[in-house]
């Protein structure tokens, strides 16, 4: 459990803005006392608190590419980062973070590399290069997060609703297995769309008497085994 930040596309890139993203990010102490980090480019920030469980020694956040050109602060354990460091050999690591395969991730296959995860995350990612920003939370939500708009047209981004309500003049949680890109002008995507999901109404009639039976079955095949 690490605690996340961000102020993207805000109107104030002064040294009190700064502070005030610091202060915020005191309020999320309890979720990572091992690292405190925050990380301006213009007029974003992105901050965390990491909870220092993989990589220890070096998977403090946010974390980079090569070039530092792209940044992102996580929350959450990526469970096949292993695997997808395999597919990603012509990149350096700097670090021996799970989290560490999200940058590099972006960089081959931008932001269609989400359903590629396994694991549950929340993270924010800032592209430098265009200034231009994704949010996305795992597929059923195990990692709080929570979107809120400033009154300046800025977006928050924080792991606790209590990073945003004094900023924001609207905020709500974040939808799980969603995504937000300031590439597609914000809103929000559904990323986990597996080949079962459907949002029809069953429309089978209930009939009691046959699942009664049905589960009656199964306990007498477990009597016997």
């Amino acid at each position: 459990m690490c605690g996340i930040l961000a102020v993207l596309g805000c109107s104030d890139d002064s040294q009190a803005k700064r502070v005030r993203t610091q202060t915020k990010k005191v309020i999320l102490r309890h979720r990572g006392p091992d690292w405190s980090g925050i990380y301006q480019n213009g007029f974003n920030y992105l901050a965390h608190q990491r909870l220092a469980i993989i990589d220890p020694a070096s998977g403090d956040q946010p974390l980079f590419n090569e070039d530092k050109s792209i940044v992102v602060t996580v929350n959450g354990e990526i469970y096949n980062h292993e695997e997808l460091r395999k597919g990603l050999k012509n990149h350096k690591f700097h670090t021996g973070s799970d989290c560490d395969v999200i940058a590099h991730l972006y960089e081959e296959h931008g932001e269609n590399f989400v359903d590629m995860l396994d694991g549950i995350f929340s993270f924010v990612l800032l592209d430098t290069r265009d200034n231009s920003f994704m949010v996305a939370r795992d597929a059923v939500g195990v990692t709080s997060l929570y979107i809120g708009w400033g009154l300046d047209g800025s977006l928050w981004v924080s792991s606790e609703m209590k990073g945003l309500h004094e900023d924001c003049e609207h905020f709500e949680a974040f939808p799980p297995g969603h995504l937000y890109s300031s590439k597609s002008g914000g809103g929000f995507k559904q990323w986990y769309n597996p080949p079962w999901f459907n949002e029809s109404v069953p429309s089978t009639p209930y009939e009691p008497l046959a699942i009664r039976s049905a589960f009656e079955d199964v306990r007498k095949l477990f009597f016997f085994l």
